[in-house]
């Protein structure tokens, strides 16, 4: 219970941790699966086009991880305000707030997803301008230009399914993602290999697929969150009636969100092109790499949205210890899940390669350097966390300045200096990589020690509420 005078006791401490736990076990792991169903869409690809052949492989990571993900991420960025404005009126019990929130971002997200189309459409010019060969510019080109189609219905998707996190419904999104992994395996099948009288597309079957998902998954979102009766009070089918100036907030967190998230993929993507000049083998362990890291990552992305609703309703409250302690336990349970799973994935590594290709010089390259991209997952999963927590602070452009430093300015130097200058080759960016993720958790950490601190002088312990009461 909090104290007359203000001190933490460690009964209060206590009580608080074990019910940030529960709940972030509670909130993170909908947001989890969901995210792990998204990632699934995308191992899937790999796992199917790697067993294609390499060179398709090699085609299909350049177009993902030069421009689409660099889409993808920045599209979800620009959108990150839904869950924290959402989650904030949700826990004030302002429920027609929240549903002002999803239903005013519905024509803002269809227009970031159709600019992010614009962006994405001349691909071919993109990828000669990054020093591609011809050949890899014009196939990659093409697929970027099919897997684009679908971003704006991955953009609706998200705007519903952040919508759903805030209001603490977010097993829905990983029911929707069940259906997706479905779709995409059966599409896959058929248009990579050429089986049900489909002609065989090889790595642009998979990105038609993946453009058919897309849209199947915003068609289910926005129908479950239309109709749902359990979400009537949110009185979503009324209109907002809010100008533009009335949520500026919501949208400016948005674009620094989106800036910072695009610097920090922009600089993954960077290093994919680092990767298409060593040549096809490490290109394609490039791709290979993030999908056997993938699901940690993911895990760290719904602790840290489950971390930033904790936040934001301890804020909402004007408890300024609780939502510190809210970050810690979000950030210290981050380093205990993928620090398990790391060391699973450095004991299987050979095999979880097999899984996503059969090409013995893409095993022979990644095996030996496995305990260095394995930190560098564990150290990017963690910062993922701190961004989120400040997100929660309402933080708009600390967190996109710090990011910015440590993957424009130190990771892409050291990458390069290390992989193509000192000629370390792929180990060498690996090494560059883990050094830009410790960078970017330490400005980060800094910052929120400066913001915990504030809010704490900020707002005293509601002494009429027990940790019982306290959501």
């Amino acid at each position: 219970m909090d104290t007359p005078s203000g001190i933490v006791t460690k009964n209060w401490l206590k009580a608080r941790v074990k019910r940030h736990v529960r709940e972030l076990v509670r909130l993170a792991v909908p947001a989890v699966m969901m995210r792990i169903g998204l990632m699934g869409l995308a191992m899937v690809d790999t796992a199917m086009v790697g067993h294609y052949t390499t060179q398709h492989l090699a085609w299909l990571n350049l177009a993902n991880q030069s421009i689409i993900m660099t889409a993808l991420v920045t599209g979800l960025g620009l959108l990150s305000g839904i869950i924290i404005y959402t989650a904030n009126a949700y826990g004030s019990a302002d429920f027609r707030g929240a549903g002002k929130v999803w239903r005013r971002s519905l024509p803002f997200s269809l227009s970031i997803g159709l600019m992010l189309v614009a962006v994405c459409w001349p691909a071919e010019t993109w990828l000669l301008i990054l020093d591609q060969t011809p050949e890899n510019a014009r196939i990659g080109g093409d697929l970027v230009r099919i897997l684009a189609l679908g971003l704006p219905g991955h953009a609706l998707f998200v705007n519903c399914t952040m919508f759903l996190e805030g209001i603490k419904r977010g097993h829905i999104g990983f029911y929707l993602m069940v259906g997706a992994n479905i779709v995409n395996v059966i599409l896959n099948y058929a248009l990579i290999f050429g089986h049900f009288g489909f002609p065989e597309l090889g790595a642009a079957g998979s990105a038609w697929a993946s453009t058919g998902v897309r849209w199947f998954m915003a068609a289910s979102a926005l129908l479950y969150v239309w109709n749902a009766a359990s979400l009537r009070k949110f009185r979503v089918r009324e209109p907002h009636d809010q100008a533009l100036s009335d949520w500026r907030d919501q949208r400016q967190m948005g674009y620094a969100s989106g800036v910072s998230l695009a610097a920090e993929v922009l600089a993954f993507s960077a290093l994919s092109i680092f990767c298409g000049w060593l040549g096809t083998v490490p290109l394609a362990s490039f791709g290979v790499v993030y999908q056997v890291l993938g699901i940690p990552l993911m895990i760290s992305i719904g602790v840290g949205v489950a971390t930033s609703v904790r936040v934001g309703i301890a804020l909402s409250r004007r408890d300024g210890r609780d939502a510190a302690l809210a970050s810690f336990t979000g950030i210290g349970m981050t380093f205990f899940v993928v620090g398990i799973m790391s060391i699973g994935i450095y004991i299987f590594i050979e095999p979880l390669i097999a899984i996503f290709t059969n090409d013995a010089r893409i095993l022979a390259l990644l095996a030996p350097i496995a305990v260095i991209y394995i930190i560098g997952m564990l150290f990017d999963a963690a910062q993922m966390v701190a961004s989120m927590v400040l997100r929660g602070y309402k933080e708009t452009w600390w967190p996109t300045y710090l990011q910015a430093t440590a993957f424009i300015f130190v990771m892409l130097p050291v990458s390069y200096l290390l992989g193509i200058y000192l000629q370390r080759g792929f180990r060498g960016l690996m090494e560059g990589m883990a050094i830009g993720v410790v960078v970017s958790l330490v400005l980060q950490l800094l910052r929120f020690s400066y913001l915990s601190k504030r809010e704490i002088r900020r707002s005293p312990f509601r002494t009429s509420l027990t940790h019982r009461q306290q959501p």
